[in-house]
């Protein structure tokens, strides 16, 4: 890649101007937060009794007397998002009256005081739509990531969040579709896709039809071609030059296969009539021979010979004696590293049914597939993934706040996680089997409220955090509004 005058381009939301903000590595002046930014926190909000550390300690865990304290966060997370103006919960307290700035917080700053004046806002505001950088004019969370990253997308918003996994903390939101606040409907980025290099990331937008490219170093958008009708998932090859997306929408039965490199269609990949409608979740077989994807609309999984896009076989995700229905409405779709399982999620809720969900398992022997087993598990279950080292497969109940955990070795239920969150929907897991992580989408009335309740905003998704060694939520981290795609660095990008 070739540089212009040294500068790197980092695509970043801007709050109410614009999409995409460019922030560039030329600096502003050295010592930008001393100069500017502290002063004001000093004298408004850093007293002992506040954010400045007294004997109660600092109050929500926010430390506002250094640079590092802030970028810390608070013990509800991220406080500043650099580069994002609106995301950022330090402007939401401190703005008190402009909705086109940012959300309005129902705790302000400073606290049982006057608001700061319109200049200091303005001050901290470009502080933050320039990158949050310390006095060395240095953005916060320089890439790479050691640690990895766990990139996310919010629906509602259309926001890919990323995650610094060292931290915990938001590292940037990216605006991959309409600014905010919204004048328009969003574009709904549905799925975030990270290749197996961790060099570009693919975001399916639901609503426009679009797969997008974006650098996974610099955010910036470096391409996107129309993929469909209601595209879902893109699942990339081993080596990142393919993807398959499918189309959710049951008048359709296709995936199409789009060349990364160009961002072009390779073709699509059709199947006539009622045995592959709504095609939603897919994964191509580790050895890379086969790809399998899942018909909501026609309760079958579709296999293809990749070699040449073939369709070889059509498997039914129960044994029900029927060629077609839409009861059981396959989801998504897993495959254990060996290839050996193939593990389908059923979210039907049709009285045929009785409202309950599935798992099904497929078993590949060389190359023939055959279904083998159907396993109970919560309501409504969304996505699932096995661990690495294959020893269980994780299934997200969308419909009961909670994650069903099946030994991947003998295919029986182990455990339910419970309580794990509201809506629980994508899920992608750590490349040491260690941590698991789950978005919850959070849409509901009752669902959980953000740490201090909003005016111009929708409600807040979640990305809980499960320890694999303890099965048990460890953290649940506060994002944009739906979240819904999880991709985890280092990991597949299948």
């Amino acid at each position: 890649m070739k540089y212009s005058l040294s500068v790197i381009l980092i695509v970043l939301l801007v709050g109410c101007k614009q999409n995409n903000e460019v922030i560039t590595t030329i600096s502003p002046p050295s010592g930008e937060f001393s100069a500017g930014v502290k002063p004001i926190f000093d004298q408004h909000c850093g007293t002992s009794d506040c954010h400045g550390g007294g004997p109660r300690g600092f109050a929500g865990g926010l430390d506002l007397t250094s640079y590092e304290g802030i970028m810390r966060g608070s013990r509800y997370g991220t406080v500043v998002v650099p580069g994002n103006v609106f995301m950022s919960h330090l402007i939401q307290t401190i703005n008190w009256t402009d909705t086109t700035l940012s959300p309005l917080s129902s705790v302000t700053m400073p606290a049982s005081r006057d608001p700061l004046v319109q200049k200091d806002i303005e001050t901290i505001v470009r502080w933050v739509r320039n990158g949050a950088r310390n006095d060395r004019g240095e953005i916060p969370f320089p890439e790479p990531r050691p640690a990895g990253k766990v990139f996310f997308s919010s629906q509602s918003v259309d926001l890919v969040g990323i995650i610094d996994v060292h931290t915990g903390l938001i590292m940037r939101y990216v605006g991959v579709g309409n600014a905010l606040p919204f004048t328009q409907p969003p574009q709904a980025p549905h799925n975030v896709q990270i290749d197996d290099q961790g060099k570009y990331y693919y975001v399916t937008m639901i609503t426009t039809g679009r797969l997008k490219k974006y650098d996974a170093s610099t955010n910036e958008l470096l391409g996107e071609v129309s993929a469909g009708v209601n595209p879902a998932h893109a699942v990339l090859t081993a080596d990142g030059s393919k993807a398959y997306v499918t189309n959710f929408n049951n008048s359709v039965g296709q995936v199409y296969k789009i060349s990364t490199s160009t961002m072009t269609v390779d073709r699509v990949i059709v199947v006539p009539g009622l045995l592959m409608l709504g095609t939603h979740g897919a994964r191509l077989s580790h050895d890379g021979k086969y790809l399998y994807v899942g018909a909501n609309s026609s309760d079958n999984v579709s296999i293809f010979d990749t070699s040449n896009d073939s369709l070889v076989a059509q498997v039914r995700v129960v044994n029900d004696g029927r060629l077609v229905s839409s009861d059981y409405r396959p989801y998504q779709i897993a495959v254990r590293s060996d290839d050996r399982f193939i593990y389908v999620t059923l979210n039907g809720n049709s009285p045929a049914i009785g409202g309950q969900g599935f798992v099904s398992v497929l078993e590949r022997t060389g190359n023939s597939f055959a279904l083998i087993d159907t396993i109970t598990v919560g309501r409504l279950p969304l996505q699932c993934e096995v661990t690495p080292d294959q020893r269980f497969l994780y299934v997200c109940n969308q419909g009961s706040g909670s994650v069903t955990v099946i030994d991947a070795q003998t295919n029986t239920y182990s455990r339910t996680i419970e309580n794990v969150g509201t809506q629980p929907h994508g899920i992608d897991i750590n490349h040491d089997s260690r941590t698991v992580y789950v978005t919850l989408e959070n849409r509901i009335q009752s669902g959980e409220p953000p740490h201090h309740p909003l005016v111009g905003s929708t409600m807040p998704g979640f990305l809980a955090v499960i320890d694999v060694g303890t099965q048990q939520v460890v953290k649940r981290i506060e994002v944009g509004g739906f979240a819904a795609g999880v991709s985890v660095y280092p990991g597949k990008g299948n």
